[in-house]
């Protein structure tokens, strides 16, 4: 990471390109993330039915196992993509203030949507409504992350970049 808190980073083009590609394979996440809501569907019965299950449709509960799964791993990958990306926004000409308001939102609703699966498992099925509200802020707060690295790095106007 150290390599990121550079003032050359106008001028160094490699780190750019790392940047750019870094972006692409976030942009793919995002894509797979809308498809991965999809399946589950956007309202909250849909949320509901794929969690608890439905045997009108013939799908079964999210078993523990899965669920144990899908939360290991998504807590590491978002873990470490949210760092990723919000260490890169850091970097922006936005004030203190809106940095740190888009660090909170990022990360909690990250893990309420990770949290909310369990708790629409185990707990209530009213808790779908967390399950779909957090899933679609977190998507729009990826996509708020890159426009503003892109914005901040891509840009020709090196007055963009703030170092502090």
């Amino acid at each position: 990471m150290r390599f990121f808190v550079t003032k050359d980073l106008g001028k160094n083009s490699a780190l750019k390109l790392i940047i750019l590609f870094s972006l692409i394979f976030f942009l793919g996440l995002i894509i797979t993330n809308f498809l991965f809501m999809y399946k589950i569907g956007f309202t909250p019965s849909s949320v509901t039915d794929y969690y608890l299950g439905n045997p009108d449709i013939f799908r079964e509960p999210k078993s523990y196992g899965s669920l144990v799964e899908e939360t290991h791993f998504h807590l590491f990958a978002m873990g470490i993509i949210l760092m990723t990306l919000n260490h890169l926004m850091l970097f922006s000409n936005l004030k203190d203030g809106y940095k740190i308001w888009i660090i909170v939102i990022s990360f909690t609703s990250c893990l309420l949507d990770i949290g909310s699966s369990w708790l629409v498992r185990y707990v209530s099925s009213s808790f779908s409504i967390v399950k779909v509200s957090s899933m679609i802020v977190e998507q729009i707060f990826l996509v708020l992350l890159i426009f503003i690295i892109t914005k901040s790095i891509f840009s020709n106007k090196n007055s963009e970049l703030l170092y502090k």
